[in-house]
């Protein structure tokens, strides 16, 4: 059945009467920069009559606001935009994708595979019928309200799991938009009910897409749009208390001075230095850096949260000194982060991972002198894809002769991507000892998998165990002593990397590469100048599993080479305990705090015990230097 009959259906249930615009409450803000923003309509516009058109679905939202705000367009045009994406959406009932978007302008079929295109195009486009509704002409806005009614549907037959929470968000909000612009208090109710049960999830259990650079700033959208437009004193209240909640996480583990969030990541899709959409678009112009939000979607985000501003206390975590940060993520038993800030170093892990793009072992060094720079970061991957420039130099494409058979519809081979085995983690502040076993997947191009540790070339000191290693330059590579120990030191941040086991063959060591590698950012637009970075990359066996256990450590005050050779002394001299029986791993280092290690079954990828000097409490949602400030917030939504 075609859609005519669910139109009329959903015109009715909508009832389309006269709509009074929020407009009348609400000052549309002005972009960063005017002529930017004309420039870049012009090339949209001139994208769009390309054929197919090059400027994404999605996107013709976007644009569609900016547009509206500049009266770039004649009327008919605004209509011959909404007609063209409209052709976008499936209208055939009988598809698996009824109602729902495709992502560009070639696909067929009526399955979209990734159904999260309905979700972003009525995120953006609402926005045009609670601002602009009164620029629209009669067919213009007839055509809009059409498009609605049938991505409704889309959105209501498009499942989403509640921890995939930029997507869960985006859905509570289409729901309250729709129903709010349209006078259909059942359509609130869905975006009520939804955006309470997601409450409830986070208030026990956290967010599992913890500290994305990417998709926080998409989670924030979602709730300053709530927060600003939503006209239920229930649910504005909420937005807010969530938006109170993600914004302390943020604080905590931002990097003032380097203008990027710290901690351990969630889908991170810069390997090398995770600043994006978050940072970008959103924090560090709050913060005073150079706003370049030269959108119009984006810079209403800003402006409400610009509006809303930092707490006091929010603004204090960022700046405190020593701070330990502990909180959960999901409701799998093992889905904790732990991150310390020192005074130019953090340093965070994870047990679990959650997706092939996170960043689950990292560390971050910055200064006066040296603001920001490459990100230390360990990844399992079996690409040679060290520094995760896959998706952004099209290897996809390249490479797409070695696709296995039956690759999943959602597996990202496009994209830069890493396993996702089983690891653990025991951290005790400025130390942590950590475990990854895996196998090679259907991303993998290898037989073989590496463990490569990212590092950033701005060191004043390299030392393998007790040799200092002179020769760096580029085309270098150079393999560990037999003490399998790295140190650096950064100004006085000295850093150890220990690799206490792994399962790679006789004589295969890890070697520290120069290969001139220099970070250019590809999704945002911001000049990295400090972006030179090494790696430190172990090949495991060609039978394509990998075990490794390494022990990473930082300190400050080290401002004498007397102090940094105590440094090395002490992690050279720690004893160390190893013991594998029927796959079951015991590993633990005694270190000046205490014992710091784990047990784990590496055939059934269960961990077994953790072993830490100071217990880590795990009845705790967000907490830090162990006040639970997250339940202090969302507890009343357990």
């Amino acid at each position: 059945m075609k859609m005519k009959f669910f139109l009329v259906f959903f015109l009715s249930v909508f009832q389309f009467a006269a709509f009074t615009q929020v407009k009348n409450k609400y000052i549309i803000p002005a972009v960063s920069n005017p002529k930017i923003r004309m420039e870049n309509l012009q090339q949209q516009w001139k994208s769009l009559h390309q054929s197919p058109p090059r400027l994404g679905v999605r996107d013709c939202f976007l644009f569609l606001l900016d547009a509206l705000d500049t009266k770039f367009l004649k009327p008919e045009e605004v209509l011959w935009t909404i007609d063209l994406v409209k052709t976008r959406i499936i209208a055939d009932s009988t598809k698996p994708s009824f109602g729902n978007m495709y992502w560009g302008w070639t696909e067929t079929g009526g399955d979209v595979g990734d159904g999260n295109n309905v979700e972003f195009c009525v995120q953006y486009g609402i926005l045009i019928k609670l601002l602009f509704n009164d620029r629209l002409s009669p067919e213009a806005r007839a055509s809009l309200d059409d498009l609605f009614a049938q991505t409704l549907v889309g959105i209501r037959r498009q499942p989403v799991r509640i921890s995939y929470t930029n997507i869960y968000l985006m859905r509570c909000w289409n729901f309250i938009a729709l129903g709010q612009a349209y006078n259909n208090a059942s359509v609130v109710e869905e975006g009520r009910k939804a955006f309470d049960i997601w409450l409830k999830h986070v208030a026990n259990y956290g967010n599992r897409e913890y500290d994305s650079p990417t998709y926080s700033g998409v989670d924030i959208e979602s709730l300053l749009l709530m927060v600003q437009f939503a006209k239920d004193p229930d649910i504005h209240q909420k937005a807010s208390d969530a938006l109170e909640f993600f914004l302390t996480d943020l604080a905590a583990h931002y990097n003032l001075l380097g203008g990027y969030l710290a901690g351990a990541h969630s889908r991170d899709y810069n390997r090398v230095f995770g600043r994006d959409l978050l940072e970008e678009k959103y924090i560090n112009p709050l913060l005073g850096r150079e706003n370049k939000n030269n959108q119009l979607f984006n810079q209403i985000c800003f402006s409400i949260l610009k509006e809303r501003g930092l707490t006091a206390f929010q603004r204090s975590l960022m700046s405190r000194p020593n701070r330990f940060i502990e909180q959960r993520w999901d409701s799998l038993p093992h889905t904790f982060t732990t991150d310390y800030h020192g005074k130019k170093f953090s340093i965070a892990s994870s047990s679990q991972y959650y997706s092939p793009d996170d960043k689950s072992f990292v560390m971050y060094l910055n200064s006066q002198r040296v603001p920001e720079m490459p990100n230390i970061v360990y990844v399992m991957e079996g690409r040679d894809d060290h520094y995760g420039t896959w998706g952004a130099t099209g290897m996809g494409d390249k490479m797409k002769h070695l696709m296995p058979p039956n690759y999943p519809s959602n597996g990202g081979w496009g994209k830069t991507r890493h396993l996702m085995p089983f690891m653990q983690a025991s951290q005790n502040k400025n130390e942590f000892v950590m475990l990854v076993s895996g196998d090679k997947d259907h991303n993998c191009i290898n037989a073989y998998v590496n463990s490569t540790v990212i590092l950033p070339n701005y060191f004043d000191q390299l030392w393998f165990g007790n040799t200092r290693i002179m020769q760096r330059a580029v085309g270098t590579a150079i393999p560990l002593d037999s003490s399998n120990t790295f140190f650096a030191k950064f100004e006085d941040v000295a850093i150890a990397i220990k690799i206490m086991y792994s399962n790679a063959e006789n004589g295969e060591r890890a070697t520290l590469y120069n290969e001139g590698f220099k970070y250019n950012a590809n999704r945002e637009a911001f000049n990295l100048v400090h972006n030179e970075a090494l790696r430190l990359t172990l090949k495991h066996p060609d039978n394509g599993k990998a075990n490794i256990v390494m022990w990473w450590k930082a300190a400050e005050g080290i401002d004498t080479d007397a102090k940094f050779q105590a440094f090395r002394n002490a992690v050279l001299d720690a004893p160390v305990t190893l013991t594998e029986v029927n796959g079951v791993l015991d590993v633990a280092v005694q270190t000046s705090s205490g014992k710091l290690g784990l047990k784990a079954d590496l055939k059934k990828k269960t961990r077994l015990d953790y072993y830490n000097p100071t217990p880590l409490n795990r009845n705790l949602l967000f907490s830090v230097d162990g006040v639970d400030y997250g339940k202090k917030i969302m507890g009343k939504y357990r």
